[in-house]
């Protein structure tokens, strides 16, 4: 009998002993979240103290300005930013190829906003803007383009494989049918675009939130922007995938793009290049949805009020052209404008009288093909 009461004695024991324990775990773990709940509280406090110091020293220094008159060194800087931008506006890049030449202001002090849908070509359109700026010197500085792709949407190795294809006139589509000799040309030709192109994609150097964070693109372009060799074009694809902010992590995606469009919208007027973003649009149902662009657009509406142009490209594969509709634009009288592009092995080429007919003919053979098949009669080739 002793026994059995030593035995229950010790089961009592380690009981309340795995009780202490368990209740010793839950404090020590209430008071490493209490810990970290503070270290949260002090970090938005001081961030909200920051702000409410910053916005009490414009208050005041606000208070001394003299609004009555400009002052000289003012003046002396609107001049001579007004001078830079009419250079840069005289001297524009073209814009894809010639048939946008004197509707897209491509040059600095511009926020372009380039749409599509979900496979209607955005990929493409990001290729062929980089592709033809690659082939340009900038017409002010007299040097090659240099050009940056800050991408939360492709990975780097693709877009560098893009434009091999398009320098090389193939078609960037079923990836396991290439030889081995493209294989090692696309290998050859990353270090010698990367002169140039630089691809910065949403974990660089180690650095994760770059390009799907407001405060990583920011950081980006202020850094960039005191190269002593800056970019010629910035891209960012795209706008939608900007879903956070480091600062604020409990921002939405909604208002961290709100967020991002205050940036772009202040760095648009200092970066010594166009700034280009892609974004995600509904397409139009048919012939007769009148519905607005700015209505279509996918996330945030505000960058429609931040952007100096805004262009959407949308595929009419039956004709294998694009068709480019502006729906704004601040500085040049092109406002409802459609431009169109063929389309050639990944290549947006002009939509000339020579490309039409070649495509009626592809298109005619392609739509013979297509009754052969519903007939079951065998292709000849």
């Amino acid at each position: 009998m002793s026994d059995d009461k030593d035995d229950k004695k010790v089961d009592v024991i380690e009981a309340l002993d795995k009780a202490i324990a368990k209740d010793l775990d839950l404090d020590r773990r209430k008071k490493a979240v209490q810990e970290k709940s503070l270290i949260l509280q002090e970090d938005r406090v001081t961030r909200e103290l920051d702000a409410l110091e910053k916005n009490k020293q414009e208050i005041e220094l606000a208070k001394t300005v003299n609004y009555g008159q400009m002052s000289a060194s003012a003046i002396q800087e609107l001049v001579k930013n007004n001078a830079d931008y009419m250079e840069a506006a005289r001297h524009g890049m073209t814009f894809i190829n010639k048939e946008f030449k004197g509707l897209v202001p491509f040059f600095r002090k511009n926020l372009i906003v380039v749409c599509a849908d979900t496979g209607g070509g955005k990929s493409t359109a990001v290729a062929n803007i980089v592709y033809s700026t690659l082939t340009q010197k900038n017409p002010t500085t007299g040097r090659s383009c240099k050009i940056l792709v800050l991408t939360n949407e492709e990975a780097a190795e693709d877009f560098y494989n893009r434009i091999t294809c398009l320098i090389k006139g193939w078609n960037y589509n079923n990836h396991d049918q290439f030889t081995d000799e493209q294989r090692q040309t696309f290998t050859d030709m990353i270090p010698k675009l990367s002169q140039k192109l630089t691809i910065i994609g949403d974990v660089f150097e180690g650095v994760a939130g770059t390009t799907t964070t407001v405060e990583g693109i920011e950081s980006v372009l202020n850094n960039t922007m005191r190269d002593e060799n800056p970019y010629d074009l910035v891209l960012i694809d795209y706008y939608q995938n900007v879903r956070f902010s480091r600062i604020d992590p409990k921002l939405d995606e909604y208002n961290s793009q709100r967020k991002l469009c205050a940036v772009l919208d202040q760095i648009k007027m200092r970066y010594p290049a166009p700034i280009v973003v892609m974004a995600q649009i509904k397409r139009l149902s048919d012939e007769d949805d009148t519905t607005p662009f700015n209505i279509r657009l996918k996330g945030s509406k505000l960058i429609c009020d931040k952007a100096t142009f805004i262009i959407e490209v949308s595929p009419e594969r039956d004709y294998l052209r694009s068709k480019w509709s502006i729906w704004k634009s601040r500085f040049t009288e092109s406002v409802g404008k459609a431009v169109y592009t063929g389309y050639d092995r990944g290549k947006f080429v002009p939509y000339s009288v020579d490309f039409i007919k070649n495509a009626a003919k592809i298109v005619n053979k392609n739509l013979e093909r297509k009754e052969e098949e519903k007939l079951g009669i065998p292709s000849e080739e």
